[in-house]
């Protein structure tokens, strides 16, 4: 008896697995086609404007009314929607959406890049990176849900100032997160609701490729764990703390663009403190250095990038305050401890046109004398995915990714490069 009720259960089961995984998939298609769909609109937003640059030059002197038509453009909206897929493990796949936008230039503000050809491919796309283009002051708002109920708001504004000598980033938002930490190797599921503030301003050093500047981050955060899964060990009275932090940066950027750099490096060192000053309860640091280097081979048709990055926190932190690895083919938070290192490399075949292919791997491990979390190393993850080249103007490639980890595979939507 006890092996025929058996059975259905674990066809039931089976069934079950099978329709998520289906659900999954379908999800992931249909993000993909969505984010290629909006392509065309937003190429068709920068050709109006290239256009009538032209005709506008062709007109010029002909007559007045030729050069009335000359001086007017048309421009394409100012307000663009743009999709947000996630695709972490961790929290289960979602959607969101945000409305950007993007502010006018000033007059005599230095535009960067001269406009591009009207026939994109992978080369021309690298060779239009050479000169890189000023960032785009951009105010946004936008929000996202996840099949496991996190979800999260926010307001973001972004701008480059002084022909970008100075760049600043800043959000305020919300968040209800539903994941799971790993405490003494056991999943712990959590829930955590907090308020987000932050802050970046950046300087370019003379006419260098670096910058230097501060970061501040406060955050609200209460902390919830299952009823059901009992005492968390040495945690209960560190579930409900604001965190306040500011931090030192210095950055290194010779990419030749920051959206899927094709060579150059980049170098980032941040050191961040957080003390019980302006409405703060935690008193903890990190330190963060990243290392990316891209190189180009075989005629540009082989793209090669190497990833390095180390993190360590120190004093008292809270649960969310450990780092932890971030590798494609593992959930955030999976391994958590005072010190993580993830080093990984990537290729990218440009095969033809605007579609390419790329495989990764990579090896990660954590260190720490805190009893709720374990030694690992040997941590390694890799996989396959396909390209389109989204966004040629800003070398934008999208697409999916295939990452097999140490215990499951994940599927990841990629927007520009993963790291």
């Amino acid at each position: 008896m006890s092996d025929e009720k058996a059975k259905p259960l674990s066809c039931g089961s089976a069934r079950l697995s099978a329709m998520r995984a289906f659900r999954q998939a379908a999800a992931v298609f249909l993000a993909l086609i969505l984010s290629l769909c909006v392509a065309p609109i937003l190429d068709a937003t920068e050709g109006e404007d290239q256009t009538e640059d032209q005709n506008s030059a062709e007109t010029a002197g002909s007559d007045t009314d030729g050069d009335d038509k000359a001086g007017k453009k048309k421009k394409g909206p100012p307000f663009i929607a743009i999709p947000i897929f996630i695709t972490e493990p961790a929290v289960g796949y979602g959607l969101g959406g945000a409305l950007a936008y993007f502010h006018k230039k000033k007059n005599g503000d230095d535009t960067g890049a001269e406009s591009h050809p009207p026939a994109f491919t992978a080369d021309t796309a690298a060779k239009a990176g050479k000169q890189q283009k000023v960032p785009p002051t951009i105010s946004g708002i936008g929000g996202a849900y996840t099949e496991n109920g996190t979800w999260g708001v926010a307001l973001a504004h972004t701008a480059s100032w002084k022909k970008d000598r100075i760049r600043y980033t800043g959000a305020i938002g919300y968040a209800h997160v539903v994941s799971t930490f790993y405490l003494n190797g056991q999943p712990t599921e959590f829930k955590l609701d907090t308020g987000l503030l932050f802050q970046d301003v950046k300087f370019r050093i003379g006419s260098s490729d670096i910058f230097v500047g501060g970061k501040l981050v406060y955050l609200t955060p209460e902390l919830l764990f299952d009823e059901d899964q009992g005492e968390i060990p040495e945690v209960e009275d560190r579930t409900k703390l604001n965190d306040f932090g500011l931090a030192l940066e210095a950055d290194y950027d010779a990419r030749d663009n920051k959206m899927t750099p094709n060579r150059g490096l980049y170098v980032e060192l941040v050191g961040w403190k957080h003390f019980e000053a302006l409405g703060g309860e935690t008193d903890y640091w990190k330190i963060g250095f990243l290392v990316d280097s891209f190189h180009e081979m075989m005629n540009k048709k082989l793209v090669l990038g190497f990833h390095l990055d180390l993190d360590s926190a120190g004093g008292d932190p809270p649960l969310w305050g450990y780092p932890w690895v971030e590798m494609r083919g593992i959930p955030a938070l999976r391994y958590q401890n005072e010190s993580t290192a993830v080093i990984e490399a990537e290729l990218r075949w440009n095969i033809f046109g605007r579609w390419a292919a790329v495989g990764f791997i990579g090896t990660a491990a954590t260190r720490g004398d805190m009893p709720i979390f374990q030694d690992e190393s040997g941590i390694v993850a890799g996989g396959v995915g396909g390209r389109f080249l989204f966004r040629p103007q800003d070398s934008l490639w999208v697409g999916i990714d295939v990452a097999k980890g140490p215990e499951d595979t994940a599927l990841y939507i990629v927007m520009g490069h993963k790291w």
